[in-house]
């Protein structure tokens, strides 16, 4: 099953970048990931466990960045999890800059035979993509209050 979606984020692509692939972050935001430990400097190659939400039950999969390619793309081919209760495949981010936002596309193959994950993966990539947006905004929002201070405190002076 091959899927894409995408968001636009009035933010600077570092920042959606440094957001979306911060491991300690993506819990935060994605809603279908427990825990997402990247077990060396991350980078292609580099090995990834995955823990995933579910109603009952916690999948774990091992997972590998195939690319890394800052800010512009990742891309990552997950394993079988146990319980084999989410799909298996690969999956890219692509961070494109356009006039006034950054477009993130989140695109997927994935396989789903005999796995009961379609309908509600993309309710929940679709609840992710939105919250990360928010998550990037509350941080652009502190960054921008913590220059004014700064710059206030310098004028001041």
């Amino acid at each position: 099953m091959k899927f894409e979606f995408s968001i636009d984020i009035p933010a600077p692509r570092e920042l959606v970048w440094k957001i979306a692939l911060d491991p300690n972050l993506r819990p935060e935001w994605d809603v279908r990931i427990a825990k997402f430990y990247v077990r060396r400097e991350p980078g292609a190659g580099a090995p990834i466990t995955i823990v995933f939400r579910s109603f009952i039950f916690r999948p774990r999969a091992e997972a590998v960045f195939l690319r890394f390619d800052p800010p512009n793309q990742s891309m990552i081919r997950i394993g079988p999890a146990t319980p084999n209760i989410v799909p298996s495949g690969g999956g890219t981010w692509i961070f494109e800059e356009t006039e006034t936002v950054i477009r993130m596309t989140t695109r997927f193959n994935l396989k789903t035979a005999g796995v009961k994950a379609p309908a509600w993966l993309i309710r929940a990539l679709v609840r992710s993509l939105r919250r990360l947006k928010r998550l990037v905004l509350q941080h652009q929002r502190k960054s921008n209050l913590a220059a004014a201070a700064e710059s206030n405190a310098t004028h001041t002076k």
